[in-house]
């Protein structure tokens, strides 16, 4: 999984797309997209996911082709980053293959279409389907961070058992928090997002359960090593505490005292944005 999701990094098309701002290029503010357009169409497809009662994950799948798909060097990919119409397209369209590859259910062209209130024509999804897969190189079943929180937690020590529920659910949200913050998109690994998730649910463990904090942050160690992930770099410390203040943004879990590891606070946040 680790060897695999390196092909599933992405860079920072959105800087691309100010470049060309900046730059004297024609496109205006109207027309190219930004950080809102991304946050609108992924709280759309969660939306849409959830009326539909489908996995929550496979909107972030969508997400994940979404991003890959801008980050392509293709004339579709450079159309979607610079029209927005292009954009909510594609968006739509990297829902509707996620739904086909992952669901048991059928979300065809012609619902799809439906979804859009007329806008695209099934026959203009299912064109961008191609496009996109083309540009993908058709590389759709990259691990996900939900899949290596689950994984990750599975080797909990039996000591643990206890809070694993509490460790399932506060991680499973993060991961979600990170799937519609752009911040989380450029040169970042999922397995990195998933440690950070899972460190910070240890947080709250310790506040709230008598747990034998040091054993579960040991387990984490040994199990990062093994991933070759340190949980002590500047990436992790971002990572968590950005997570960290959207966490507590979102929930109820008051999360703003919680100390990261050997003092480093939120200074690191610069990192990530």
């Amino acid at each position: 999984m680790l060897r695999q999701e390196e092909q599933y990094v992405c860079h920072d098309y959105l800087d691309d797309v100010h470049a060309l701002r900046r730059g004297d290029s024609g496109y205006s503010d109207n027309t190219i997209i930004d950080e809102t357009c991304r946050s609108k169409m992924c709280e759309w497809i969660f939306h849409v996911i959830d009326s539909t009662r489908l996995q929550r994950e496979t909107a972030s799948v969508a997400m994940n082709f979404l991003d890959r798909f801008l980050c392509a060097t293709t004339p579709r990919a450079e159309r979607a980053r610079t029209d927005r119409r292009e954009y909510q397209l594609a968006a739509m369209t990297c829902m509707y293959i996620a739904v086909k590859i992952r669901e048991p259910v059928v979300l065809d062209a012609n619902l799809t279409s439906k979804l859009s209130r007329g806008l695209h024509t099934p026959e203009e999804i299912t064109a961008m389907e191609y496009d996109i897969l083309i540009a993908l190189q058709w590389k759709v079943n990259g691990p996900t961070t939900l899949q290596f929180v689950n994984y990750i937690l599975e080797l909990l020590p039996p000591s643990a058992e206890s809070i694993a529920p509490v460790l399932y659910a506060h991680s499973h949200f993060q991961t979600e928090l990170a799937v519609g913050d752009y911040a989380f998109v450029p040169n970042l690994r999922q397995s990195t997002i998933a440690l950070a998730s899972i460190l910070n649910s240890l947080g709250v463990v310790e506040k709230d359960h008598e747990t034998p904090l040091d054993e579960c942050i040991q387990f984490v160690r040994s199990i990062s090593n093994s991933f070759d992930l340190d949980i002590d770099s500047p990436t992790v410390h971002a990572i968590r505490g950005r997570l960290l203040k959207s966490f507590s943004e979102c929930s109820k879990v008051n999360m703003s005292n919680l100390k990261l590891p050997n003092g480093c606070q939120r200074r690191h946040s610069s990192l990530i944005r």
